[in-house]
């Protein structure tokens, strides 16, 4: 799901087989439709707020949400012990903890050595001179970019 045609484009352009505009009145009910009446399995939630209360019932008995939107976590104890009564779980996803030094010069090693076989692909939205970082930073924060914000020295 995303919150412009725009990205749910982006999105089947790179292999998304169904896209649906959570923006949309009644999105819930349109991508169940889509799932044949079913639900999901793994919910990545990165979004939070109203997004997450909409989206958690959508998750199958046993389902896992993985929630990445940290400082936007919005549901109610009563909403998590409803999750355990279905036997889903919560995990959250936070980027810093799972970097240490040994790791990261392995991952940064082997994504070098990708980009220089051109093995790669990476999607840019757009490039920002560093002079007009503050322009980068707005428009990563609209949430209108789609890929990669680029910062030109």
């Amino acid at each position: 799901v995303a919150s412009s045609q725009k990205k749910l484009d982006s999105a089947r352009s790179l292999g998304a087989h169904l896209g649906i505009n959570y923006a949309a009145p009644d999105w819930t009910a349109t991508l169940r439709e889509a799932l044949n009446g079913g639900g999901v399995d793994i919910l990545y939630d990165f979004v939070g707020g109203e997004f997450t209360h909409a989206a958690i019932d959508l998750l199958v008995p046993a389902g896992e949400l993985v929630f990445g939107a940290l400082g936007r976590f919005a549901l109610s104890g009563r909403q998590v012990e409803s999750m355990f009564a279905l036997n889903q779980s919560l995990r959250g996803f936070a980027l810093l903890p799972l970097l240490n030094l040994a790791g990261l010069k392995a991952d940064l090693t082997e994504l070098f050595t990708r980009a220089q076989e051109g093995a790669l692909t990476v999607a840019i939205d757009s490039r920002f001179s560093l002079d007009r970082a503050a322009d980068a930073h707005r428009a990563i924060e609209s949430r209108r970019t789609i890929g990669k914000v680029v910062l030109v020295p």
